[in-house]
C-alpha cells in the first residue's frame, strides 16, 4: 500500500470513530434529559396512624380458687387433699370438663416459733396451700360454680377474669377498623393538602391490644350469697384494639 493510501485510510477511520462517538454521546444525553423530564418533581409520602376498637361480652370465666389448711403436722395435707376432692367433684358435677382444671399452685409451709432463746426456732405447725385455675364455658354458670366450691371448702379466692374463646376473630373486625380509620384519615389530609393519593404504598400493623376483665370476690361473702341463692357475677365487656401504619405517595 502507498504512503497516500495510508494516510486516507488512517483519516477515514479517525473521522468514523468521531463520528460514532460523537454520536453515541449525544444519543446518551438525550436519554439522560429524557429520564430526568419523566421523572418530575420528588414524589411526597403521607403516612396515617389508624385505629379500631371492638367491644364484646366475654364467653369464658376464669375462677382461681383454693384450699388453705392448718395443722400441727404434715398429716395436714390429707386434709388438704380431701378438701379439695371434695371442691374438684362439686365443681365437674356441674359439667366442667377435666381440660378446663388445672393446679396453678401448691405449697407446704412450715409455721415457727421465734420465741426461744436458745438454738433454733421451733416447727410448731404446717399450712398447706393449695390453688386451682377453674374455665367456666358457660359464663351464666360462673356464678353457681364459685359457690358450689365455696360451699365444698374452697376458702381462697384470688378474683376471676372474663376472656374470649375467639378472640383472633374479633381482632381481625378490630384491623379491619383500623385500616378504614386510616383511609379516612389520610382522605381529609390529602384534601387539605389539595393532593391526589391512590392505593396505600405500604401497610404495617402495630400492635394489638386485649385484656381480660377482673373482679375480686371474697370467700365469705360468696358463702353468704351461696346460702342465699347464688352468686351474682356480673360480666361486663372486653375490648380488642388495633392499630396500623399506612403510607400514601402523591
Amino acid at each position: 500500500m502507498s504512503k497516500r493510501s495510508k494516510i486516507v485510510t488512517i483519516a477515514c477511520s479517525v473521522a468514523i470513530l468521531l463520528f460514532f462517538g460523537l454520536g453515541f454521546g449525544q444519543v446518551f444525553r438525550l436519554n439522560e434529559a429524557a429520564a430526568l423530564a419523566s421523572d418530575g418533581p420528588a414524589a411526597g409520602t403521607l403516612e396515617v396512624i389508624g385505629t379500631g376498637a371492638v367491644k364484646v361480652k366475654p364467653d369464658i370465666a376464669v375462677l382461681n380458687i383454693g384450699v388453705t389448711t392448718n395443722g400441727a403436722t404434715t398429716a395436714v395435707q390429707e386434709t388438704n387433699t380431701k378438701t379439695m376432692d371434695n371442691v374438684l367433684a362439686r365443681v365437674k358435677a356441674l359439667g366442667i370438663d377435666e381440660k378446663d382444671i388445672r393446679t396453678v399452685s401448691y405449697y407446704l409451709n412450715p409455721e415457727y416459733d421465734y420465741s426461744y432463746d436458745k438454738g433454733a426456732a421451733k416447727i410448731v405447725g404446717y399450712t398447706v396451700y393449695n390453688m386451682i385455675e377453674v374455665k367456666v364455658r358457660n359464663i351464666d354458670k360462673a356464678g353457681e360454680v364459685l359457690a358450689a366450691a365455696v360451699e365444698a371448702g374452697a376458702n381462697v379466692n384470688s378474683g376471676i377474669s372474663f376472656t374470649l374463646s375467639n378472640a383472633d376473630a374479633y381482632y381481625s373486625e378490630a384491623l379491619a377498623k383500623a385500616v378504614a380509620n386510616a383511609k379516612s384519615k389520610a382522605g381529609t389530609l390529602a384534601k387539605a393538602a389539595g393532593v391526589s393519593i391512590g392505593l396505600p404504598s405500604r401497610i404495617t400493623e402495630n400492635y394489638s391490644y386485649y385484656s381480660p376483665m377482673y373482679g375480686n370476690y371474697n370467700s365469705m361473702d360468696i358463702r353468704a350469697e351461696a346460702a342465699a341463692g347464688a352468686v351474682t357475677v356480673a360480666q361486663g365487656e372486653i375490648e380488642v384494639t388495633a392499630s396500623v401504619s399506612v403510607s400514601y405517595t402523591y
